[in-house]
């Protein structure tokens, strides 16, 4: 099955806010999505299946990526966007202010991993609704 770039993008566009997560990872997965890697610096989106994987730029500003990643600072961020305090760009701001350059979300794990630049993971979550 290969990845449909516009089918994507509708599932993201349907979203409206972070409160639309889970939904949004369950039409996903039914796209055959089977994780997406979101890179900050380069505001890009990777959608992955099986076998290949699509780029889509969608609602990614570029935002420049600390070279220390900060677990505490992620942690505060993820909550406030799960609490609606702030918008995607400025969520994006804050993760590169922790040192993340990417996350990625595993619909086949379950969880989202915040990786700073030696690709540790400062900070995974599962993903509610899945």
């Amino acid at each position: 099955m290969k990845l449909d770039y516009h089918a994507i993008e509708q599932a993201v566009n349907a979203e409206g806010d972070a409160s639309g997560f889970a939904k949004l990872m369950q039409a996903f997965r039914q796209l055959g999505v089977t994780r997406y890697d979101y890179l900050v610096a380069d505001g890009l989106y990777r959608y992955y299946d099986a076998d290949s994987y699509v780029e889509l730029r969608m609602n990614g500003i570029p935002q420049p990526v600390a070279t220390t990643g900060d677990a505490t600072l992620i942690k505060t961020t993820v909550k406030g966007a799960q609490a609606g305090t702030f918008d995607f760009t400025r969520f994006c701001e804050l993760a590169g202010q922790a040192g993340v350059p990417v996350w990625t979300s595993d619909l086949r794990t379950k969880t989202v991993s915040y990786y700073d630049a030696q690709q540790r993971v400062l900070l995974a979550e599962p993903i509610p609704g899945l």
